[in-house]
């Protein structure tokens, strides 16, 4: 499922913090240019720095921007002059979007209301300069124990698989809408802990760990790239045969 979603959907309070990471061959005009668009899950342990590191080693420079803050959803990111600004100024080569956790495994109507029309705002801005842009949805992770505050409303989101799957179906349908590519973080994730429940993906209820950004920046990595994530970059906080299992659990939902 996993292997399909990537290569076969290529259907893809609040002020932003504006990071830039050049590439080292940026000057000459070959670097990858990515923009981040997102919350804490996107700035937790650096992600887009992360992936520029992977790529690296591939040989591969990539400059990174990242528009994001802690709770955004993509209604904030919407209005925000300094983002669109920045989407304006740049032939971007991918466009990463990233909603708030809980929002994409809210009911229907909630996320047809309140996500799906600035997803859709969001991207066709990111191709506004370029229409080569391409446009990344990033289908976070659930809860680690679901999201206890919207189970009265909707008891499916009180569990970690009935929260991931709601969240799943909505990137997708997301993607698939606005003719962009799905990062599957969400779907590597459940995996992982499925797989490997020893090593510790998250550092509280909702927010990665080195290893969950690690994770992260190896699905993005493969997405973008369409390359294996073996790498030789390990961040320093963790243990290289934890980088290497989560290097090949993520190739193997990945890659053909």
């Amino acid at each position: 499922m996993l292997k399909t979603a990537l290569f076969s959907i290529l259907t893809f309070c609040i002020l932003p913090v504006l990071t830039l990471t050049v590439g080292a061959s940026s000057a000459s005009g070959l670097a990858t240019k990515v923009l981040f668009v997102g919350n804490s899950l996107t700035l937790r342990n650096n992600l887009p720095g992360m992936l520029k590191e992977i790529a690296a080693t591939k040989g591969i420079p990539v400059e990174t921007s990242t528009s994001a803050k802690g709770s955004a959803r993509l209604a904030h990111h919407s209005g925000d002059a300094g983002l669109l600004q920045l989407m304006d100024e740049t032939a971007w080569d991918f466009v990463i979007l990233q909603e708030h956790t809980q929002l994409p495994a809210l009911d229907d109507t909630d996320v047809e209301r309140d996500s799906f029309p600035f997803a859709a705002e969001l991207a066709a801005r990111a191709r506004k300069v370029s229409a080569e842009t391409q446009v990344v949805f990033y289908m976070g992770m659930a809860h680690r124990e679901g999201d206890q505050f919207h189970k009265k409303k909707l008891p499916a989101v009180g569990s970690y698989k009935g929260m991931q799957d709601r969240t799943n179906a909505t990137y997708r349908k997301m993607a698939k809408h606005n003719d962009a590519l799905l990062a599957p973080v969400g779907e590597v994730w459940a995996r992982m802990r499925a797989d490997h429940p020893d090593i510790e993906l998250y550092v509280d209820e909702r927010h990665p760990s080195v290893a969950g950004t690690y994770l992260a920046a190896c699905v993005f990595f493969t997405t973008l790239f369409a390359q294996s994530c073996d790498t030789s970059f390990v961040p320093g906080q963790l243990e290289r045969a934890v980088a290497e299992t989560i290097q090949r659990v993520s190739d193997a939902a990945l890659l053909p």
